[in-house]
Parts: structure tokens; C-alpha cells; sequence
């Protein structure tokens, strides 16, 4: 698992996760977005070299699990750090 972190703040996964905001001073429960990456796209061309033509090869830019996923505070909108699948 890989992450990196545009605030120092502690480990991010998948889903929300509570840290302490260095902007706003508050811990919150991050908030998550998730946004197309390396994954998502090696998948998509792994499936389409395996035949799965007329739009079946683009499923995995609609599954969260295969997507990085951005952390941001909910109060102040700082971006925290980016989990990257890969």
C-alpha cells in the first residue's frame, strides 16, 4: 500500500480515517473523493487486450476500489495526502 501526503499527518487508507488537520487545528474524519489513476487504467487496458470491447473494458473507472483515493478536511478543505492504489 502506498501513500503520500501533502500535509504531514498520519497513514491513509481507502476510507475515512481521523487526523488531526494542521491547518485548522481540529481532528476530523477525512473526507474522501476518489479519482482515476494507475490502477484504474491498467485495468482498463487489461481488460480491453482480453477482448472486452463496446465499453465493458472502461468498468473500472466506475469501481471505487480502483481508484486513489483524496483526503481532505471537511471543515477548512485542506487537502490532507492521497492514498495511490499504485
Amino acid at each position: 500500500m502506498n501513500y503520500s501526503a501533502v500535509c504531514p499527518v498520519g497513514p491513509l487508507g481507502d476510507g475515512p480515517v481521523q487526523v488531526p488537520c494542521p491547518k485548522c487545528k481540529q481532528t476530523v474524519l477525512t473526507k474522501v473523493d476518489y479519482t482515476s489513476g494507475l490502477l484504474t487504467y491498467l485495468s482498463c487496458g487489461g481488460l480491453l487486450l482480453c477482448g472486452f470491447v463496446f465499453g465493458c473494458c472502461l468498468i473500472p473507472f466506475c469501481v471505487d476500489r480502483l481508484k486513489d483515493v483524496q483526503h481532505s478536511c471537511p471543515n477548512c478543505k485542506t487537502e490532507l495526502g492521497i492514498f495511490k492504489r499504485i
